[in-house]
This record gives C-alpha cells, structure tokens and sequence, in this order.
C-alpha cells in the first residue's frame, strides 16, 4: 500500500505528533516571520555559485564522497542519506516475517540485523566516519537483495587500523503555546578494522496539549448539544542503544544489538457539556496512566563466508514489551456530584522471538541464489478488568467476552530467492516462500488454528539508458497481525467498544508495481510507481454477535446488545494508486544550492461495507497525500535555510453504529534556518505549522446501527481548535 494513514481510528489527533497548546500568535504575524526568512536570504542566496562536488560513477552504482555533503553540514550519517539526489529512505513494510520488512538502507553492505528503523541507526553513525556513500540500482546490486527496491543505498565506513572514538550530540527544545518539550542524546563510537561499536543514551520529555471544539447536531442540522474537551499529556522517556559488529577472522563478522527502554505516560482529560441553549449540563473527567513500561531488544547475527561465491548467515531478534494502564472515567451532573464511573486496570506484555537462516550461493558473475529457514514465536498477554459504579456507589464488574487472553503464535517460513542479471540492462528476481503457521489463545477464548500461505513473487528491472530505469513487480503479501485485536478495547473518552475477535485471520494481497525512474543530471530525478491490490480477506471492522443464540437476541438479530464492532476480515477488495516523488536542483534558475523536493500520492480503492452491502473505499486510506520540500545551502555564510509545505485528504472509518471521516485542514507550513558558524556544532531554528493546519474529525451516528432499518440520528463534528505554531531549537555536533 503507498503509506495508508494510521491512528485516527477514535481520536482527533494533531499531525505527526507535534506539540499543541494554546494559540497566541496571529496570522498576520506568522506571514511577517516567513517573508523575513524569504527577504532576508533569497539576495544572498542567488549570488552564491558553489556547486556540490559531483558523484562518481560506475555502472549502475554512483559513489558520493563526503565533499558531496560537505555543503550539507552533516552530523550522522542520517544527514547525508537524506541529500542522496531522487533517494527517500524506506523503513521497511509491516508484513510478516523478519526478511520482508528490510528497508532500503546498508551498512557496510548489510541490513541491520534489528527490527529498529533504519533511519534510527543511521542518526546513530556520525559523518566524519564515513568513506562514502554509494546509490546501487538494482541491475548492479549483485548477489545483494534489494528486496524489491529499484535502489538501495549503501553507507561505507572507513577503514582503520587503530581505534578511533567520537561521539555524536544533539538537543532540542520545543514550545508550542506555553507547552514546552525537549531531547537530549548522545552516541559514543569506537572503529578499528576488525569492529564497530555504538553506545547510545537519550532522555526526553513531551507534554503535548489539546483543545477540542464538539458539536452535537440533529439529522435536520439543528444544534442539540456541544462540548469543551481538554486534555493534558505528560511523556518521559529514557533510552539506551547499544551495538558491536566484529570480524575475528576474514571470513567471519558478529554482529550485536540491544536496546533498553524505559517510559512514564499520563494524561488528564476533561470535557464540559452544554445543551443548545448554552446551558452547562455535567462534565466528564478522565485520568489515565501507564505504569511500568519497559521496551527491551536484543539481536545478534554471524555470517560466514566458506568462499567468495558461498556464505551462511543466522540472525536472531528478541523483543520483550511490558505495560500497566490504568485509568478512571468518571461522569459528572452540574453540581460535581458523580453519576457514573468506570475503573479500567490492565497488565500487558507483548514479546517476539525470532531466528533467521541463510545460505548465499553465487553461481557465475550474474546469478545469485539464496535458500533458507525462518522461525518466530510470538505473544501478547492481556489481563484486564473493567469496574463501574453508578451514583457514586461500589465498583462491579462489567462482563464482557475476551477481556483477559493470551494470543500466541509459532510462524515456520521457508524460502528460495534468485537474481539473475540476463544482460547489463534487464535484471529478473524471482523468489519463493512458503509459511505455516499456528495460532493459539487461551484465557476467556479458546481457539487453536493452522495457516498455510505460499508467497511467490518475481520482479524484472529494465535500465535501456543510463538515465531510466523501468521496473515492475508482481508478488504475493500477507499482513501482519495485531495481537491487541483478538482482546476487547473500551475507549471511554469516546464512547467505542470494540469487542475482541479470536477468528481474525492475515490479510492477503497479490500486489503488481509498475515503477519508472529517471535520473536528471548529477543531483536530480523523477520517478512515477503506479500500484494495484487483489487483497483477500480484508481486515477492517465487522459486525459480531457474541450471544446469537440467547432468546433475547433470536428475535432482535441486529438489536442493541445483540451485536457489537469487532476487528475481522470482510472479504474481497482492491486498492490502486499512484506516487510521485522528484528531486529538483535549482541552480539552473538561479538559485545556487537550492534544492526542491516533491512527493505526492493518489489512493482509490473498493469494498463491500460487511453492513449496509454496499461498495466503499477501504477503511483508513487517505484519498491523497503530498508534501513539497525546498532546501538551499549557502557554504559560504556556513547557513542553509527552507522550509516544506504538505497536505493531505480524507481518511474514512466506519463502525456498526457510526462512520468517521477524520480531514486536515488547509496545509502544513514549515520553515527553518540553520547555521554551522560555530566549528563542529549546527544550529537550527525551525516554526512549524505555521499555517495553524486544524485537524477535523466528523462523526455520524446512526440506530440502532447502520444495519437495514436503522435511521441517521446525529452528527458529531469535531475541531482541534488549539492549534498553535511549534518552534523549535536544535543543538547538534560531534567530537
């Protein structure tokens, strides 16, 4: 799928995380601050006339040496990845199975033998210890996997024989409104020529704020109540990384990871109710906590290379999550006296286990085969109460199926891959693998069941110039599964439940891409991936009717108490699209080391709405997505500066009772300028949103429920009215 949006299923939330808090600033101010930035630069910035040094080039693989990214200040290897001309970096897909959620990045030729984002370890390497940076096509990857990227990038280390340390650093600190947030980090590094090693620590503090505006109105449009929500968040966080990679013989290299960490969470809710005369009518308070969060990774890998064409590598990965929610919800009448309340207790761990064997046979200069075995065990443990108490008396248990439960699963996978390099244009891959699987839950359902899924897939790469690039793929996909979903989940502030559903089976897609790329000169280039899925066994949201046989719900089928919403699958559907993604150097219109970057996407898609019968779009799928990004670097005043500018469309859900269509509004404006006048440190200022994007969510109800017969009874709209710039000061270096 081209990025489906996620997590605005029951929440209004503001966009990537960012701070909010009260709005103080006015627009007329805002357009002051970026024509200052425009004004102010864009002179100087025409009179410069330093170029980049230009990349080396062999055939199929371009090779930057850090005087490329000199322009860029770059302090971690995230930084110059990042400046590669027409690269995005890819974290890799949420699928099954270890080998098929690798990204688009290596290191030293390798892919992190962890589950961390590529992105993330790359923040880790600092830049000085790079020798270069090299952008592989896939017709010269070689024996390497692309993994069905048309290019990787390849980040090379120097080479040392003796011991060399330096640390990276960086510090931020954020305020949006009167709220304020902030980071600091550190990386220490050792490199010699036999092993690597990383140590990395990182404390953090958010304390995000929220305002929602709620509307209640009638099917004719006539206001019947409103609402004032409120809420307060506090996030602490502390993180420790570590990694070591070492070559104790030519032929062999050990490799390590390990992650530690530990997290405080809390929120406070209020929402103050009104009738359509203004009338104040009760309030609702919310405290929620999260206790004991631990995060804890642990990997390791060994390869062995018996000679230049064969070698075999195991890769283990170990996670272990554990959490404590608890939260109470209380109802309030105009006088402060509680009417209703519900305690909410959880205890929550989540591991996965997972080993990884692969043998690597090159048979000739242009055919590769690789073969091997993959296991995994994973689980999530649920343990859950739910208490109400009514007019302020004692606290009883609410019954509801599947609140307590362990989910388990035992996934075996065997596969086979080749890469055949017909001639220096066309490249074919084709690969095999076959998993089976067993899932198990226990506690208040109990089920056992056994999945098989071939995963076929084969991709041609066509290069007919040294500028284009054509590739088309064709394979077979399989979901990944949300554990959490088998379990029931009471969202209180919102007034969902969604009941837990021990038959929810692995989304299938057979997924074709057709994706051309082309580069323009030394620093630019375009390319456009057109995409289609035939998915099986969608997962969304369905009807279940935990009771059908009690005599209650024998003559009510589809009444109230009788079915509920649960995650499931609801058959057949599709998905097509289109991503645009272009890399522009301006220096050809003036303007010297300025650089324009521009993504965007397109989505459709069709379902069968398991409810009302009728054909709709996917759920959570936004209709499109674009961001354009403009940077200039001006090496001479050691400043780069720029900014972005992003939008997005509509993104629908739908409940048995409701359905939920969550906008933006007008685009997301972000500038920033940054300074390297003091040796070995980069200063950013950046005010993002300046734009003040509002995020909207609108919620129509229906009863009893959108089955046949059921009426459009109300509409809730909901606005983000707090939405403020971010302005934030970064601190970076390396010694």
């Amino acid at each position: 799928m081209l990025q489906p949006h996620s997590g605005l299923n029951v929440s209004l939330a503001t966009k990537s995380g960012r701070y909010s808090g009260g709005t103080w600033m006015g627009w007329s101010a805002r357009t002051a601050i970026a024509g200052v930035f425009a004004c102010v630069l864009a002179p100087v910035a025409l009179s410069q006339e330093t170029a980049p040094t230009p990349a080396a080039v062999t055939e199929g693989i371009r090779k930057f040496d850090p005087p490329y990214f000199a322009q860029f200040n770059p302090v971690t290897a995230y930084d110059m990845v990042r400046q590669l001309p027409g690269f995005f970096i890819d974290n890799g897909d949420s699928v099954r199975g270890f080998g098929a959620t690798a990204g688009n990045v290596l290191i030293d030729g390798q892919r992190p033998s962890s589950k961390t984002a590529v992105s993330e370890e790359l923040s880790r390497i600092p830049a000085r210890d790079i020798e270069r940076i090299e952008l592989i096509r896939a017709s010269a990857a070689g024996d390497i996997d692309v993994r069905g990227y048309t290019e990787l990038a390849n980040v090379v280390l120097k080479h040392s024989e003796q011991v060399k340390e330096s640390t990276t650093y960086s510090a931020l600190a954020g305020l949006s409104g009167y709220r304020l947030g902030a980071q600091i980090g550190a990386t220490r590094n050792w490199k010699a020529s036999d092993f690597t090693a990383r140590l990395n620590g990182r404390v953090m503090r958010s304390t995000p704020r929220s305002e929602l505006d709620i509307e209640t109105t009638d099917p004719a449009g006539a206001l019947v109540s409103s609402r004032k929500e409120i809420s307060r968040q506090t996030l602490d966080e502390l993180l420790f990384n570590g990694s070591l990679t070492w070559s104790p013989t030519a032929r062999d290299t050990i490799g390590l990871t390990g992650r530690a960490m530990g997290r405080a969470f809390s929120r406070d809710y209020a929402s103050y109710s009104y009738n359509a005369t203004d009338t104040f009518t009760g309030m609702q308070l919310d405290d929620y906590t999260e206790k004991d969060i631990g995060h804890f990774d642990l990997g390791g890998d060994w390869e062995h290379k018996f000679s230049p064409e064969s070698s075999l590598k195991l890769v283990t990965v170990n996670q272990l999550i554990t959490w404590r929610p608890k939260e109470l919800f209380e109802a309030l009448d105009p006088a402060g006296t509680q009417v209703a309340a519900t305690r909410l207790n959880t205890n929550l761990k989540r591991g996965e286990h997972v080993l990884r064997g692969v043998w690597t046979q090159k048979l000739g200069a242009n055919l590769t085969v690789e073969g091997g075995l993959e296991g995994a065990y994973n689980y999530r443990d649920q343990v859950r109460s739910i208490l109400d108490s009514v007019n302020g008396g004692a606290f009883s248990p609410r019954n509801l199926p599947v609140t307590s439960t362990k989910v388990e699963e035992d996934r075996y996978e065997a596969f086979v891959n080749s890469t055949w390099r017909a001639n220096p244009e066309l490249t074919l891959e084709a690969g095999f693998n076959y998993e089976v699987s067993t899932i198990r839950q226990t506690g208040d359902a109990q089920q056992e069941r056994d999945f098989e899924y071939p995963k076929p897939h084969v991709v041609a790469t066509w290069t007919p110039t040294a500028e284009d690039q054509l590739r088309l793929s064709y394979e077979r996909r399989v979901a990944q599964l949300d554990f959490g979903e088998f379990a029931s989940n009471v969202q209180l502030t919102q007034g969902q439940l969604t009941i837990g559903n021990p038959n929810l089976e692995p989304e299938q897609s057979w997924s074709t891409a057709l994706q051309w790329k082309r580069s323009i000169g030394a620093r630019g280039s375009v390319s456009l991936t057109m995409i289609h899925e035939q998915i099986n066994d969608v997962q969304d949201l369905i009807p279940i009717r935990p009771a059908p046989n009690s005599t209650a719900c024998q003559t009510n089928f589809n009444g109230p108490g009788c079915v509920f919403t649960a995650a499931g699958n609801i058959g057949e559907g599709q998905q097509w699209g289109a991503r645009i993604e272009a890399t522009l150097p301006l220096d050809d219109v003036g303007v010297k080391g300025g650089q324009l970057k521009f993504n965007g996407a397109w989505n459709d898609s069709r379902v069968t709405d398991p409810i009302t019968g009728q054909e709709r779009p996917l759920d959570n799928l936004g209709t499109y997505d674009w961001n354009i990004d403009f940077r200039q670097d001006l090496p001479e005043l050691k400043l780069a500066w720029g900014g972005d500018y992003s939008s997005a469309g509509k993104y629908p859900y739908f409940r048995l009772d409701e359905t939920q269509a969550f906008t933006y509004g007008p685009g997301d404006l972000d500038l920033f300028i940054e300074t390297t006048q003091f040796d070995g440190v980069t200063v950013r200022l950046s005010a993002d949103n300046l734009g003040l994007q509002e995020s909207r969510l609108d919620r129509r109800f229906y009863t009893p429920n959108r089955f046949p017969g059921g009426v459009y009874s109300s509409r809730e709209f909901q606005r983000l009215n707090n939405v403020t710039p971010v302005y934030t000061l970064s601190v970076s270096g390396a010694f």
